[in-house]
C-alpha cells in the first residue's frame, strides 16, 4: 500500500472513530471497508447469549439477493449461525472466515444450503467482540457467488488492520446499545427445549433431552463425533440417541430432519 493510500486509510478510520456512536458511524466505517474489499451484504448486530440478536444496521446490495435472508435470520435462523453460535474468543476479540468455525459437516448441511446457497452467498468474513457488558459486537460481510471467495488480499488487509477495526466496532456498539435497552422478554429458550416441546405438543413424540441436543447439534452442521465432542459423551453413544432420534421422528436424514423442524427457524 502506498503512501497515498495509506494516508486515505487514516483519515477513513478517523472519520470513523469520531462517529462512534452516531448515526453516521455504520456509513463511515462501511467506507474503511469498501474502499479495500468488494462485498454483497454488510451487517452490525450485537449477541447476547441466549437472545436473539440486535441488528444495529445494515447494507445489502439492492435486487441481488433472492429471497428474504434477513429476515429468516432475525426470525429464529440465527440460532444455526456459527458466528453466533461461537464463543471461544480471546478478550480483545478476533476475525474470523466462516469455514474457520463452521461445524465439520456444516457446509453439507440444509441450513447451509437453504440459507447461504439459497441466498446466492458464497463466503463470509466476521468481526466478533467481546463488550464489556458480556455482549458480543458483530460485523459481517458477506460475499455473492458472481463475486466468488474472498481474494487474498483482501484478507490480508482485514488481518492487517483487524485490532482497528475490532476496537471501533466496540466502541460504537457500547454507545449505541445498552443492557438497559435489551428487552429482559426477548430471552429464547435453548434450541434443544424448542425442539423437544414442539415434538412433544405437535408431534406428539417424545424426545429425551439428549436426543433434542442431538437434534440442534446435527441441525447446526455438527458430524456425530463432532456433537458428542460438545456433549462430553462416546461418539458410540452419540450414534445411539441420533438412531433413536430419526426413530421417533420416522426419518433417515438430515434433510428430513431439517424439514421437520424448519419452521421453528
Amino acid at each position: 500500500m502506498g503512501d497515498e493510500h495509506i494516508h486515505q486509510a487514516m483519515i477513513a478510520f478517523r472519520d470513523a472513530l469520531r462517529a462512534a456512536g452516531t448515526d453516521k458511524f455504520f456509513e463511515a466505517y462501511k467506507k474503511l471497508f469498501s474502499s479495500r474489499m468488494i462485498f454483497g451484504t454488510f451487517l452490525m448486530l450485537r449477541f447476547d447469549h441466549g437472545r436473539p440478536p440486535i441488528l444495529l444496521d445494515h447494507w445489502i446490495d439492492p435486487g441481488k439477493l433472492p429471497g428474504r435472508p434477513l429476515h429468516d435470520y432475525m426470525a429464529g435462523s440465527y440460532s444455526f449461525d456459527p458466528f453466533y453460535l461461537h464463543r471461544a474468543l480471546p478478550e480483545e476479540g478476533g476475525m474470523f472466515r466462516l469455514s474457520e468455525i463452521a461445524p465439520d459437516r456444516f457446509f453439507s448441511s440444509e441450513y447451509y444450503l437453504q440459507y447461504y446457497r439459497g441466498a446466492g452467498l458464497c463466503d463470509e468474513l466476521g468481526l466478533l467482540a467481546p463488550l464489556h457488558d458480556g455482549g458480543i459486537a458483530h460485523l459481517s460481510l458477506s460475499r455473492r457467488n458472481r463475486q466468488g471467495p474472498f481474494r487474498r488480499s483482501e484478507l490480508r488487509y482485514m488481518q492487517c488492520y483487524a485490532p482497528l477495526l475490532l476496537e471501533l466496532l466496540v466502541q460504537h456498539c457500547s454507545k449505541a446499545i445498552s443492557p438497559s435497552k435489551i428487552s429482559p422478554t426477548a430471552a429464547r429458550p435453548p434450541l434443544a427445549e424448542v425442539i423437544r416441546t414442539h415434538a412433544q405438543d405437535r408431534l406428539d413424540v417424545g424426545l429425551t433431552h439428549r436426543e433434542a441436543q442431538i437434534a440442534g447439534l446435527v441441525l447446526q452442521g455438527h458430524s456425530n463425533n463432532s456433537a458428542a465432542r460438545l456433549l462430553n459423551i462416546a461418539p458410540e453413544t452419540s450414534k445411539v440417541h441420533r438412531r433413536n432420534l430419526y426413530r421417533k421422528l420416522v426419518i433417515s436424514s438430515q434433510r428430513e430432519l431439517f424439514g421437520v423442524f424448519k419452521h421453528l427457524l
